[in-house]
């Protein structure tokens, strides 16, 4: 019986077989090459000959190309290079002051054993099912956001941003100009004006970094030139330039929670620009980047900035107190300019009238302290004409507590001046008590119930007026602020004691095709008034 190799010894032989074959296969291609190359020189000596100089002149020559002409003199492109030389200063001013900011905020993740969300099945099976066992588990996962910021003060480590870059942040890494990383903390914040001051934290400046100064935001115009720096798209150090398009855009009229007013430009504004610094020639900060209007989410040359008068008032007071002191004068209003002629002309008040109409007074504010009452009409504050409620809130938002302010009032077609003491802003207002009431079932045929008004049989505690026992969602008297429990005490200033009498004067009303209802009610905070417009005037 024949012996078998162990498999070892099978694997030895076939390599060295293979490793013959390579070497024949090698020296047989080098022999054949050798031929070769003596063929040439025999039949082909000159083309040897030349292909040997051919390496030989690349070998020996190193190619560079022509140097740099001088250019000739031209008085135009001198004095753009010498203009030049104004942006690149202000990058080499500015920049040193810019920071990167990365705010962490931890966040709740379900975690579901079941493979497919909650929501996977949905509407196939209910929107509780939960998977087996209707079992969650909850763990925590970390979102992160990009953002701006500048220095404005290096001594003490302050830096402005917006707050929306920070907000409810667990953690907070700023990146300086040195990419030098320091944690920090938050001294105070002022969410209705978008504006947070923070203190790095032990922070020891270098000679690489600046603080920026603050430029008198009233002096800005349209068509200066304005420079934004920030991290746009988290790409630090980020220069853009343009000019001012507008100033003083309102907030309301920009769809922007908060009472203030914006500088426009067209300088290139991205996300993450929020918080950095918009500037000047002299690269002073003009306003705080924090806005932009877009249909995609990037820049079309429509960007906004907080002006550095409101961002340096703000920052004094977070500094100083901890927190932002708001003051308020304590009234509500309506925009004359929401009024149709034919409103105002039932108002007795002149078409092109503008202003704000009073329609509640807080009890113990300084506007019911200055005399203020329901229906005045507001037309200036510190002698600036004013054109609607938003433009009273600028000036009267960045006042210090205490500060007396007049305001020009007409009353009754009368123009009168009253003067109001503002004070700090209550940190916790009174709420509306709801009354009990049960509603009418005749009532639907009413012209109180045509205006979504279901009035109540029961009198109000104060024994005066009618209760309103409701008001029905997307009604004409929601539109007007109306709210179950209210008070009906005048209508079109009259007195109503009963639910005839307001609905006689309603129907009044109707019959007098009146383009506007007015309503005086009684809360438990006040009385105030709201204004029922049926024809939409």
């Amino acid at each position: 019986m024949r012996s078998e190799k162990p498999e070892s010894t099978k694997v030895v032989q076939f390599m060295k077989a293979r490793t013959k074959n390579i070497i024949i296969a090698g020296v047989s291609i080098a022999a054949l090459f050798g031929i070769a190359s003596a063929g040439m020189l025999v039949l082909y000596p000159e083309q040897v000959t030349k292909i040997a100089k051919d390496l030989s002149a690349q070998a020996g020559i190193s190619y560079s190309l022509p140097p740099a002409a001088t250019p000739a003199p031209n008085s135009d492109s001198a004095f753009l290079k010498s203009f030049k030389k104004v942006f690149t200063g202000i990058a080499k001013e500015s920049r040193p002051a810019l920071v990167f900011i990365i705010a962490e905020k931890k966040v709740a993740v379900r975690q579901n054993d079941f493979p497919f969300p909650d929501d996977f099945f949905f509407p196939f099976m209910p929107p509780q099912f939960k998977g087996p066992n209707n079992q969650k588990e909850k763990r925590q996962s970390v979102e992160t956001d990009g953002g701006s910021g500048f220095i404005v003060d290096l001594k003490n480590g302050y830096i402005i941003t917006n707050n929306h870059v920070i907000e409810g942040a667990d953690k907070i890494t700023v990146t300086t100009y040195d990419n030098r990383k320091f944690k920090a903390k938050v001294i105070g914040t002022a969410k209705n004006v978008d504006i947070s001051v923070l203190k790095l934290e032990d922070f020891k400046p270098s000679n690489e970094l600046k603080q920026v100064s603050l430029a008198d935001s009233n002096e800005v115009e349209v068509g200066d030139w304005a420079i934004a720096l920030g991290a746009p798209f988290e790409l630090p150090q980020t220069l853009t330039m343009g000019v001012v398009s507008a100033v003083q855009r309102s907030s309301d009229s920009l769809g922007i929670t908060g009472a203030n007013s914006f500088i426009q430009t067209d300088a290139a504004i991205n996300p993450g620009n929020s918080g950095g610094p918009l500037v000047n020639l002299d690269g002073q900060v003009i306003g705080m980047n924090t806005a932009i209007y877009s249909k995609n989410g990037t820049s079309i040359g429509i960007g906004f900035a907080i002006p550095s008068n409101t961002v340096r008032l703000v920052a004094d007071s977070i500094i100083n107190n901890g927190k932002f002191s708001q003051v308020y004068l304590g009234v509500e209003m309506y925009d004359l300019n929401k009024f149709g002629d034919a409103a105002k002309k039932e108002m007795k008040i002149d078409s092109n009238a503008e202003g704000a109409l009073v329609m509640r007074v807080v009890p113990k504010s300084p506007a019911a302290l200055a005399g203020l009452q329901p229906y005045d009409i507001i037309q200036s504050v510190n002698n600036k004409p004013i054109k609607s409620s938003i433009d009273i809130q600028r000036q009267i938002l960045f006042l210090k507590p205490g500060t007396t302010v007049k305001l020009g009032v007409l009353r009754n077609g009368k123009p009168i001046e009253l003067k109001a003491s503002v004070t700090e802003m209550p940190s916790k207002m009174s709420a509306d008590d709801k009354a009990d009431g049960s509603p009418d079932p005749k009532q639907a045929k009413t012209q109180a119930f045509s205006y979504g008004l279901v009035l109540s049989n029961k009198a109000p505690a104060s024994g005066k007026g009618v209760t309103i026992a409701g008001v029905m969602s997307g009604s004409l008297a929601e539109k007007a602020g109306l709210q179950e429990g209210d008070v009906i005490l005048q209508v079109n200033r009259q007195d109503v004691m009963t639910m005839k009498q307001v609905e006689e004067a309603l129907e009044k009303s109707k019959k007098a095709q009146t383009s506007v209802i007015f309503l005086l009610i009684g809360r438990e905070d006040g009385s105030r008034s709201a204004v029922i417009l049926p024809m939409n005037s």
